[in-house]
């Protein structure tokens, strides 16, 4: 709100933000009450979320991994430090090869920053991997 509105006719920047925050919010609510209601009439045996399945040592690597990443994006740039979370995703999280896991990864930061950086002309840290290139070329 304190960027400002505006309205539809003439939008300030934070028109957007607000909108999909709305809407996002709409739609949690409308997934949490499915969820309550869904619950009422499910079997109990039905009810279990997080049960005994649940592979708890993956949650907790994705949030460090999350966390680690929100840390290193500005030093060591979007395109390195996606590269290695995606990579960390097909190798712990869910076990791929190695070719598999390089290549998606590859493609998966490439792609993406091709599609912020280049196609939104969103701002992305440059890190040590650009700033290089830079530098050559």
């Amino acid at each position: 709100m304190r960027i400002g509105i505006g309205g539809f006719r003439n939008p300030d920047a934070g028109l957007f933000p607000l909108l999909t925050s709305l809407l996002l919010g709409l739609f949690s609510l409308w997934l949490l009450s499915d969820a309550f209601l869904g619950r009422l009439t499910q079997r109990k045996d039905d009810r279990v979320v997080w049960g005994r399945e649940t592979n708890w040592k993956n949650i907790i690597f994705v949030l460090v991994a999350l966390i680690i990443y929100a840390l290193v994006v500005d030093k060591a740039g979007y395109l390195l430090t996606t590269f290695a979370f995606i990579l960390f995703l097909f190798r712990v999280i869910e076990p791929q090869k190695w070719t598999v896991a390089i290549l998606g990864a590859t493609i998966t930061a490439l792609l993406s920053y091709m599609i912020f950086n280049v196609w939104l002309q969103t701002q992305l840290p440059d890190g040590v991997l650009i700033a290089r290139l830079k530098e050559i070329l």
